[in-house]
């Protein structure tokens, strides 16, 4: 969360944390070919338009989940290396025992958050099955994209109780 200038970004290490950055990493270079395989979509979809009048059909659907479930893959692994946008205006005259306190509750907070909100998706994607709602154009069942969004935020809960306990480590040493 608030990486401060006195508070670098530590390397995971032990098993656990060893493991948790290789599953942060590895789903977000997935959302990185996820991304790479919706910019050449949508670069076919706009030549086949401006060329011989056919997009790709659902471009704007696929563009619209891809990134979706791209964005939600990526932030486990920001959160690992304290990549999340901050603001200390209220903080540049705090003590770094203090900044380190505000860091772990952050991180906490954002655990918390992260695994009500793999529980609600969870939840909503198994009503959008239910239901068997679709995309307008390709008729692509909306639940689809909830698949990875749901392991996303559960890692991203992870990686936030590993910060979380990295920072009141790092408070305990200094």
């Amino acid at each position: 969360m608030a990486e401060a200038m006195d508070q670098p970004y530590v390397a995971p290490t032990g098993p656990v944390g060893k493991s948790i950055e290789w599953a942060c990493a590895a789903m977000a270079i997935l959302a990185g070919v996820m991304f790479c395989i919706e910019s050449v979509m949508s670069v076919v979809s706009v030549v086949g338009r401006a060329t011989i009048g056919e997009p790709v059909p659902g471009d704007y659907e696929l563009v619209q989940m891809l990134s979706a479930m791209g964005i939600a893959m990526c932030l486990p692994y920001c959160q690992l290396k304290k990549g999340h946008v901050f603001v200390d205006f209220f903080t540049l005259w705090a003590p770094a025992g203090l900044k380190r306190l505000l860091d772990s509750i952050a991180a906490l907070l954002m655990a918390f958050c992260a695994f009500v909100l793999a529980w609600r998706i969870w939840e909503g994607m198994l009503e959008m099955r239910e239901y068997g709602e679709t995309s307008m154009v390709i008729s692509l069942p909306v639940w689809w994209g909830y698949v990875p969004v749901v392991p996303a935020f559960v890692l991203l809960g992870i990686a936030a109780l590993y910060t979380f306990v990295q920072e009141l480590r790092s408070g305990a040493a200094a």
